[in-house]
């Protein structure tokens, strides 16, 4: 007989079904009017059980006992579930890219041809532990084996394949701050004068880079119809990775940058080399639309090494940015609308080190560290 009990001060259902017994816990206080609510639905269950109608799975589909009496489908190799997954999936081609990168360098060396119904979360852990033995980061396990292995295994419970997602309780690993290494205001100028003096060509795109915050990928993307010169903003549509020009992943990505003095004076001197090429603001010497991993190794990073200045990935320049900037004064807010974050709490947390104070939302501030315009002569580009 179906029957109620009371332990720790919550209800559990209590029953017999197939000659097992079964307690589930319910999410009802023990109340007088909870035990008459958990009182007809013991009935129910008991109704049903005696009339050969109950299913286990309906009432408590993530009960205790949901492997003893959910019909199993015929078990599937863990390549090959992986396989028809992405099959089925619709993603951008660098994601997709990025997805089967992480399953046959990482997941599948581990796993293998295992069932995947067998994988339990001790696996899972040993899995998420032998990455950490192999050196990688916190943040590159999470967010790519580990991910790509927990949207797996959800999608097997969604299947019915699995009862129950391993993945689910094991927790991400703890990752600190994302590495903020910015260039000082003599590094800046070093930089732009460097690439204006021996890589012109690459110059403007640089300019832009320390004085926009924009990501790399934004800048490779970036077309001239989404410059507007007039109202003096930059419209922040898309990014290129790989060869693949596509939307970001997040809507906070979508923005008007401003237009501040140095990155006007640039946009007009790379005007007089790309304009009339094609759609793309940015080029490299084939007249082709930048290449930001090719520009890091064949362009950046022998430049720094000329310079003498310290190697930071060009990502940087967009720290450099938010970082002069906010030492400058200018506001967090405007701060953060121009590097595209969800809201300023994201800025405030990324570069809390570099606020002395908040008053300026123009961005004169800014402007006014270092004189960049006295130090980059745009008007000598225009004229050649």
């Amino acid at each position: 007989m179906a029957t109620i009990r009371i332990f720790k001060g919550r209800l559990y259902y209590v029953f017999y079904y197939k000659g097992v017994r079964c307690t589930e816990k319910t999410s009802l206080e023990a109340a007088k009017e909870n035990v008459k609510r958990a009182e007809k639905f013991t009935n129910l269950i008991q109704a049903e059980i005696d009339n050969g109608i109950f299913q286990y799975e309906k009432h408590f589909p993530h009960g205790a006992k949901i492997a003893l009496f959910t019909s199993k489908k015929e078990d599937i190799p863990f390549n090959q579930y992986f396989a028809d997954w992405m099959e089925g999936k619709v993603l951008k081609e660098t994601t997709r890219r990025n997805w089967t990168s992480a399953f046959w360098k990482h997941l599948y060396p581990f796993f293998k041809d295992r069932v995947i119904s067998t994988i339990t979360r001790a696996d899972v852990r040993r899995f998420q532990r032998s990455l950490t033995e192999k050196g990688l980061e916190p943040s590159t396990i999470n967010d790519k084996p580990m991910k790509v292995l927990r949207m797996m295994l959800n999608q097997a419970y969604v299947d019915e394949i699995i009862p129950k997602n391993p993945a689910l309780a094991v927790k991400r690993l703890p990752q600190g701050m994302t590495d903020v290494d910015p260039f000082n205001l003599e590094e800046r100028h070093a930089v732009i004068e460097g690439f204006q003096r021996y890589a012109s060509l690459y110059a403007p795109y640089v300019v832009c880079g320390f004085w926009t915050g924009w990501r790399p990928n934004e800048a490779c993307a970036l077309k001239w119809s989404r410059v507007d010169f007039q109202q003096g903003k930059i419209l922040i549509r898309e990014g290129r990775v790989l060869g693949q020009t596509g939307i970001p992943k997040s809507s906070g990505s979508l923005r008007d940058i401003d237009v501040l003095e140095p990155v006007h004076q640039a946009l007009l001197a790379q005007k007089a080399v790309s304009w009339m090429v094609g759609t793309y603001v940015f080029l490299d010497r084939k007249q082709k639309p930048l290449n930001q991993e090719i520009f890091r190794q064949k362009i950046w990073e022998p430049m720094l090494k000329r310079l003498n200045v310290r190697y930071r990935p060009p990502y940087q320049m967009r720290h450099t940015f938010a970082t002069l900037a906010i030492s400058a004064g200018e506001n967090v807010n405007w701060v953060a609308r121009m590097l595209g974050h969800k809201s300023p709490v994201v800025t405030l947390e990324k570069y809390n080190r570099f606020i002395p104070n908040l008053t300026r939302a123009d961005g004169k501030a800014l402007l006014g560290m270092g004189e960049m315009g006295k130090r980059f002569p745009m008007e000598e580009f225009i004229s050649q």
